[in-house]
């Protein structure tokens, strides 16, 4: 029977999927979730920072039955959830829902734990969908906050929570017990952690550990805060200015957050990839023969740009910065002529400084508000302003916009484009009267427009636009599974061969285990 608190109605949820409730297209997204999370930590193995982190978790673990990839060792479950989420994380080369970016505990902790409990893959499988699933609506709850993208870290601790609770066995009520201990002290990451040194790798390491711990406590009988979700000095109290909290039950099971999933071709902040993919569908000139180049975005990747200038400035960048930073981005696609995880290796960097530097002095990066506008269309559907006013009330809207528009302050909203925004306010949406569709969800679009210009120093000028990303949901050609699966292809020989990769790429297809693949 479902109980009236939300953590239990999510946990009476989460604790009775089955495999074959869960609808093809979010099956099959996982299955790519998988496939682009082992290729994004395969690819990470060279990583400088990430080998130091890996090495100081190793040197005081103990042994245990998973695996570190890379690494000869097997250590508890705990300390390879720990390293591999770093290694998932530290190329920004991962992939993302609506509203987070789930797969580094959501993948993991249950590949992980297995080794341990033995489980049989459809029941990681559905710890994956139930982890998945839970995340994104967190960070949805908290879209009205001041934080945004990776750093809703907190999605980390209440999906390896309940991934870990499903392996564990813990029936419905431990699970919400385990729930609401991952999110009593939920983590609440700063800015400068993040932009720029080491401890960017461990946005998503901390809290999935702590989600673990959370799911052993549990089957123990240790208690949580069961109203954590509902007590107005409770988790989404301290995580959101207006909170959605209806967005965390409603339509759950039906509505599938899920199949908002992209996957990123390139290693860096999913608000470069449409950027990227105007500069490399040109012809470009020799790099000297560029005089500048225009980029015109939205919000979401100004925004971005915007934070990283401070920490990108000053010399070359290190791979934590340069994934944050359109110019340095726009740099190496011009001077290699692609972005993969070699261009983004401090090595390869520094080797180029020089001729990147001189086309990150020529680039430009500008707001637009009518790429903004679309991005803010292709959410419509799911979260119109109508729908959302009508559930937090208008005037707590409004103030909760303005507490975000003076938290984020490298957005670079000018008054004109705050008119702009009023006025899609009062006017997106028109017949628009749902809240998180399952048909508006199957039908959407990450859209997150770019429009580049390149000019020659002969006068020629070189144009290209670009909405969805490659991997992106709703792309035309190239969606999210092609993506993922040639990422694991590409880079997984890095640390599983080219046999076991392809053995890793069968399990993933077939839904069977990955214990012995990975280990």
């Amino acid at each position: 029977m479902t109980r009236g608190r939300t953590v239990e109605r999510i946990c009476d949820w989460a604790a009775g999927l089955s495999l074959d409730a869960v609808p093809p297209r979010a099956l099959a997204l996982c299955r790519a979730q998988r496939a682009s999370v082992l290729g994004a930590v395969a690819a990470s193995l060279d990583d400088p920072a990430a080998r130091r982190l890996v090495d100081a978790v190793l040197a005081g673990a103990p042994d245990g039955p998973a695996p570190v990839a890379g690494r000869e060792r097997r250590v508890r479950a705990e300390e390879a959830v720990y390293a591999t989420a770093a290694l998932s994380i530290a190329l920004d080369f991962d992939d993302y829902g609506l509203f987070g970016h789930s797969g580094h505990s959501a993948v993991l902790v249950p590949a992980l734990l297995a080794h341990e409990t033995g489980a049989e893959p459809a029941r990681v499988i559905e710890a994956q969908a139930v982890a998945n699933e839970v995340a994104l609506r967190l960070g949805g709850a908290c879209l009205l906050g001041p934080l945004n993208g990776q750093l809703w870290s907190f999605i980390h601790a209440a999906a390896s929570a309940l991934a870990a609770g499903r392996l564990l066995g813990l029936d419905e009520r431990r699970l919400a017990h385990a729930l609401a201990i991952a999110l009593y002290q939920a983590p609440r990451p700063t800015v400068p952690g993040f932009m720029a040194p080491d401890s960017k790798l461990l946005t998503a390491s901390d809290p999935a550990v702590t989600g673990l711990r959370a799911a052993r406590l549990a089957r123990a009988g240790v208690t949580g805060p069961l109203d954590v979700l509902d007590h107005p000095q409770g988790f989404l109290g301290a995580f959101a200015f207006a909170p959605l909290g209806s967005l965390l039950t409603h339509q759950l099971g039906r509505g599938w957050a899920t199949e908002t999933l992209c996957v990123k071709p390139y290693p860096g902040c999913a608000y470069v990839d449409t950027t990227l993919d105007a500069v490399l569908s040109m012809e470009l000139p020799p790099a000297q023969d560029i005089a500048s180049i225009d980029v015109e975005a939205g919000l979401l990747t100004c925004g971005m740009d915007g934070m990283s200038r401070h920490y990108a400035r000053g010399g070359t960048p290190t791979p934590v910065t340069v994934t944050f930073s359109v110019p340095w981005n726009v740099a190496i696609a011009v001077v290699a002529g692609r972005v993969t995880p070699d261009e983004v290796r401090p090595a390869w960097l520094r080797a180029h400084a020089r001729e990147l530097e001189a086309i990150v002095s020529r680039v430009r990066v500008r707001h637009s508000w009518e790429l903004t506008e679309r991005t803010l269309d292709a959410v419509a559907p799911l979260l119109s302003p109508r729908a959302v006013a009508a559930r937090i009330g208008p005037g707590r809207l409004l103030s909760a916009l303005a507490a975000m528009r003076r938290e984020h302050r490298s957005v670079p909203l000018s008054g004109r484009d705050a008119a702009s925004f009023v006025r899609w306010v009062a006017t997106a949406g028109q017949g628009v009267q749902g809240f998180w569709d399952p048909e508006a969800l199957a039908r959407f679009r990450m859209a997150l427009p770019a429009r580049v210009t390149v000019r020659t120093r002969a006068g020629r000028e070189l144009c290209a636009e670009v909405d969805v990303p490659r991997g992106g949901a709703g792309h035309p050609d190239i969606d999210p599974v092609a993506v993922a699966m040639h990422k694991l292809r590409t880079h997984g020989p890095r640390a599983w061969g080219e046999a076991g990769t392809g053995a890793l790429a069968r399990a993933i297809a077939d839904d069977h285990s990955l214990v012995g693949e990975l280990g």
